[in-house]
């Protein structure tokens, strides 16, 4: 992420750097103050819960395999995975939450799986 030079210069002098410094060099994604940490952390927490569960696995291992495959193969891999989202359950109550301006209920289907 940071590069050879930045990298071989913390490895080599042991360098610590501050939170702003990691949050400049792309390390971390953001920083809070340490009291709103454990209320910054849960927020997150349910807001990646309650996203599109199958959407967001999908996204992961595509991200995941693409440093494996050539653009052509990363663009095939995720077409693939699109079909399949696009007519997922999760899909259509994004849609319909859009449509209604309201927030999306995603993930009902596992309720409906559960019985």
């Amino acid at each position: 992420m940071m590069g050879v030079a930045k990298t071989l210069d913390f490895l080599m002098q042991k360098r610590i750097v501050s939170a702003q410094e990691a949050l400049a060099l792309g390390l971390v994604h953001e920083v809070v103050p340490p009291a709103d940490l454990l209320n910054r952390t849960m927020e997150l927490a349910r807001e990646l819960a309650n996203g599109p569960q199958v959407a967001m696995r999908m996204l992961k291992r595509s991200i995941d395999n693409a440093a494996e495959m050539t653009f052509a193969q990363a663009l095939d891999e995720i077409a693939a995975k699109t079909a399949v989202t696009d007519h997922h359950p999760d899909a259509m109550e994004g849609i319909r939450a859009f449509q209604e301006k309201r927030m999306p209920r995603f993930n009902q289907w596992l309720e409906r799986t559960k019985s």
